[in-house]
Parts: structure tokens; C-alpha cells; sequence
């Protein structure tokens, strides 16, 4: 179940076994056989991929060739059939059903393919003429290491504890005052000052305090920062932004086990 390169061909050769054995040694006909096996096929992968979960894109690909390679030798067996009782041996093909069987055949061989290639990666004398040259000197990678960037089920942990400390933050009721000291101009260093009360005007004072300027239109622009105490309760920094126009700010103050964060918007002229 684990190596899918193992679980694949394997699996068709064993369907293929069972299907010529009871093909021979029973009286049923292709067809018969076809669902016979279509029916055991369903009846013994499923069960084991409940018990031990491959995920669902594994599962599909598995119940799809198994499925497939029974309904293409259910057409080569019936094809059979129907030559032996016109008094014909061997497996002569209509183009018809000839060409449904190249056709899985040919998917099959290209699945295998995409396959090998997502879980192991490109032969490296393919993979150099295939692949570009990474312009940072390094390698590029042909597999896909399996890696997803939306855990779901972390992104709704994160979020739940997101809404607790939302509500933390609400009934804390600090006061942020934050803003340039003079004109903010595209690749000029700039005053940042933050200024932080509590909800009974007194000043927060050793608090660690820390942003990101975010580009909606470039990532690779964002600006991390952090700030320092210049007097009781007021933080500053030098920041340079490279870009004109709207910038997008997070900023986030811890105090012992508090955290406050502050989403606002700037403009650089």
C-alpha cells in the first residue's frame, strides 16, 4: 500500500492471473468473468484501504487501473468468445474494440509514467535536457516530495485559536497610535513610531513589538521589522519601503502572555 510503484503493476498482474485462471479452468463466459472480478476487485481494496488509508488520490488511482485492466480483458476474452463460436481461433480484433483496448493501454503507460516521475523524479540525464537551469546555481527537483501547503485541519486549529486571542484582544482594549514621523517617500529611510496605552491610559512599556510591511502586488518586497523602546509606552523604527503606493501592515505586540495585533493600510508617496 505504502509504494504505489509496487501496489500498481502488482495488482494488475495478479487481476490478470485470477482472470486467466478462472477463465479456464470455469465455465463462464468473458463477460461473466469481467464482473466476477469487477465485484472482488471493489470487495478486497477497499476494505484494506479503509483499514490502512492511502488518501484519496492514491485510492482513486488504484480502483480506476484495477477496474480498467478487468474491463480491458473482459473485451479481449468475450472478443474470444464470440471467434470460438463462429468457428474462428486466436484474438482477432474488430477496430472498434481494438482501439478502446490501445487506448486504456496507452493511459495506463502514461499514468505509470506520471506516477514514477511524481514519487521518484526524472532520470538525471533526462531531467538535465528536460528541465531548465535554475538561475540560482542550485538543483531542481523533478518529484513531488508529498508536501501540501493547505493542512486543512491546521489552518482550522490556527483559526480557532486566532478567534481566542481576537476576543482576548477585545476585552484588553489597549490603545494603538502608529504612523510616520514626517513624509514616507519610496527608498527613504522613515521614522515608524507606535505609541501603546492600556484600556486606563496607562503606557505598555517593555513590550516587544514587531511588523511586516506586506506588497499585495510582490511578495518579495515585504519588510519585516522590529522596533525598540525610545521612552515609556512609545516604540519606533527606521524603515526603508521600495515601492510607492498601498502597503499592507500587521503589527504585533506581546507583553508577558499578551498578544495584540493590528492590521492597517499606508501610503508611500
Amino acid at each position: 500500500m505504502s509504494n504505489i510503484l509496487f501496489t500498481l503493476p502488482g495488482g494488475v498482474i495478479a487481476i490478470t492471473a485470477v482472470f486467466m485462471l478462472l477463465y479456464r479452468i470455469t465455465s463462464m463466459s468473458g463477460k461473466m468473468v469481467a464482473v466476477v472480478m469487477a465485484f472482488g476487485v471493489v470487495a478486497t481494496y477497499v476494505p484494506i484501504s479503509i483499514f490502512v488509508w492511502p488518501g484519496a488520490d492514491v485510492f482513486a488511482i488504484h480502483i480506476a487501473l484495477y477496474l480498467v485492466s478487468v474491463y480491458i480483458l473482459g473485451i479481449i476474452s468475450s472478443n474470444r468468445d464470440v471467434r470460438r463460436k463462429a468457428g474462428q481461433e486466436g484474438f482477432g480484433f474488430h477496430w472498434a474494440p481494438a482501439s478502446i483496448v490501445a487506448f486504456f493501454v496507452i493511459l495506463i503507460i502514461m499514468d505509470s509514467f506520471f506516477i514514477m516521475f511524481a514519487t521518484k523524479g526524472m532520470d538525471s540525464h533526462i531531467a538535465d535536457i528536460l528541465l531548465p537551469k535554475p538561475q540560482s546555481g542550485g538543483k531542481v527537483s523533478s518529484h513531488f516530495p508529498g508536501t501540501v501547503s493547505k493542512n486543512y485541519h491546521q489552518k482550522y486549529s490556527e483559526y480557532n485559536e486566532y478567534l481566542k486571542r481576537f476576543e482576548a484582544q477585545k476585552s484588553r482594549n489597549w490603545s494603538v497610535r502608529k504612523g510616520w514621523l514626517g513624509q514616507a517617500v519610496a527608498n527613504k529611510p522613515a521614522i515608524f513610531r507606535v505609541e501603546i496605552k492600556t484600556n486606563k491610559q496607562e503606557v505598555v512599556t517593555e513590550a516587544q513589538v514587531s511588523g511586516k510591511f506586506l506588497r499585495s502586488a510582490d511578495s518579495k518586497l515585504d519588510t519585516n521589522f522590529v522596533m525598540r523602546e525610545v521612552e515609556p509606552g512609545v516604540y519606533q523604527q527606521s524603515i526603508t519601503l521600495t515601492k510607492l503606493g498601498t502597503w499592507n501592515l500587521v503589527l504585533k505586540i506581546r507583553k508577558g502572555d499578551d498578544e495584540h495585533e493590528i492590521h492597517a493600510t499606508t501610503t508611500i508617496k
